[in-house]
């Protein structure tokens, strides 16, 4: 029975004089597999074109004094800033039942997790698969960081790739020793049981030894995961979470770079036409004068030239037609915005379209994104794991059968009137909180319901209760149905 390679590092963990591979020799094959691979060439690839650097940059041309334009646009950029942008530019909203672990979630995901939310999502469209790993600060609260999907091996546990056994982590580091500067490369084994540090020499390459600057010999120079008041812990789960694109973790790159190419390469050699043709060529028939440099001075100086008797002059004008070029450069760019179910917010017709026809245009926008939505869910379900047992630690309380849910506030632009319009007509038929989360001028429920709350409060205080018994649109029980007599009892 073939042994995966999990199962080979269980039994060096276990007992690693039996196994005929030390684990910093299969940290090492890993991380030289990792690197060699194509998924790793893809996010690497992908990375430069959202830097606006493309294929287009091997453009040459070997005729002399001719020229070489290598045009980018920064297409991938704005196709990986409108998706996360529409998802996660909004404020996202913690929806729990229990009002105490809302409060301790709410000091957690403060702004700067937010930031690092939105980031993670930009890394996962960029790279197909981005990482965040929790981690306590130097003042012992819980923080999380952002790691490069190309410093992640991911070890999973089953096929659908759901679930992690271990993971290596390994980066680049420059050192000095004397006068010389060295790149050696530093990998960390995370697993359940803590983590394992390794270290190339100086010379580099793949070739690994044990870290002794961290752990000790008697704990197999093994760390824990962490520690606070000077006692050591492990989480029960290898501490990572992850966010995925898509299943097949591919980038948006992937599906959409040959188009990108394309239209920089053809933009590039429209622009090298261009620059190289002469808009007009002169056809000289007997000239008086000594060369052309006289021709174009005295052309330039007097506006005239000398001839012969039966001299003369005549001009040939380039015919430039680039308008087929213009034409299938649109192509292009509308399929780059088809195939990456995005939205050309250059199209003529979207500025005067009705709330129907915007909904329409961002229909594969919306599901592009809904889809990743329900991946980060997934991710805050994972990070959930290790939030609760913080809140433990610090004494807030035992979380750990509460649970939360994520609520997205997407950045579709709506013909806000319209929304108006039909919140009102849903009077009597919604909650008033439903009808407030999707007005278009609220940001926060809760704090637009508080401000209400307080404004019938200061009005009930000056002009008394009865004028607004039933404000808010929503007959107060006990109300009695006006039968428009004018009757008193």
């Amino acid at each position: 029975m073939a042994l995966t390679e999990m199962d080979r590092i269980k039994m060096i963990l276990s007992d690693p004089e039996k196994v005929p591979m030390s684990l910093a020799q299969i940290v090492g094959e890993e991380i030289k597999e990792f690197k060699s691979s194509e998924q790793y060439k893809i996010m690497v690839e992908a990375e430069q074109y959202y830097r606006n650097r493309s294929d287009v940059q091997r453009k040459t041309n070997d005729v002399a004094n001719r020229s070489n334009c290598k045009i980018e646009h920064p297409i991938l950029k704005k196709l990986v800033d409108q998706k996360v942008n529409y998802l996660l530019s909004k404020p996202w909203t913690v929806d729990t039942s229990n009002k105490a672990y809302a409060e301790a979630l709410g000091e957690i995901f403060d702004a700067r997790f937010r930031k690092k939310i939105k980031s993670l999502g930009k890394n996962a469209i960029k790279s197909g698969i981005a990482w965040i790993q929790p981690y306590f600060d130097e003042d012992g609260k819980l923080a999380f960081m952002l790691i490069p999907s190309t410093e992640i091996i991911p070890l999973w546990r089953d096929s659908e790739r759901t679930k992690l056994d271990a993971f290596i982590r390994f980066y680049d580091q420059i050192v000095y020793i004397g006068t010389r500067k060295h790149t050696i490369t530093r990998a960390e084994f995370w697993y359940p049981g803590g983590v394992k540090r390794f270290v190339t020499g100086l010379e580099g390459g793949f070739r690994f030894m044990v870290d002794k600057e961290y752990g000790t010999e008697e704990n197999d120079y093994t760390e824990s995961h962490f520690v606070v008041g000077n006692k050591a812990y492990n989480w029960e789960e290898v501490p990572i979470a992850w966010l995925k694109y898509n299943d097949e973790e591919l980038p948006l790159c992937y599906f959409v770079k040959d188009l990108i190419d394309d239209i920089n390469w053809q933009t590039s050699v429209t622009a090298d036409v261009l620059r190289d043709v002469a808009k007009f060529i002169y056809i000289l028939k007997n000239y008086g004068g000594q060369d052309l440099g006289e021709f174009i001075k005295d052309l330039k100086e007097h506006l005239a030239i000398k001839v012969t008797s039966d001299g003369g002059v005549d001009k040939l004008q380039a015919d430039l037609n680039i308008d087929a070029v213009m034409a299938f450069l649109d192509k292009q760019r509308r399929d780059v915005f088809d195939f990456a179910s995005a939205v050309d917010t250059k199209d003529p017709d979207l500025g005067n379209a009705s709330g129907t026809a915007i909904n329409f245009r961002y229909m594969d926008l919306d599901a592009d994104c809904d889809a990743l939505g329900t991946e980060l869910k997934e991710t805050f379900q994972r990070l959930k794991l290790f939030i609760d047992v913080y809140l433990q630690l610090i004494g807030k309380g035992d979380f750990t059968k509460e649970q939360f849910d994520i609520i997205f506030n997407v950045d579709m632009p709506v013909n806000e009137t319209e929304v108006i319009n039909n919140i009102r007509a849903s009077e009597g038929i919604l909650s008033k909180r439903t009808q407030i989360q999707n007005h278009p001028w609220v940001t926060d429920a809760d704090e637009e319901l508080a401000r209400i709350e307080e404004e019938r409060k200061k009005a009930m205080e000056e002009f008394g209760s009865g004028l607004f018994d039933n404000d808010l649109g929503v007959r107060n029980e006990g109300d009695e149905k006006d039968d428009g007599s004018g009757d008193e009892e």
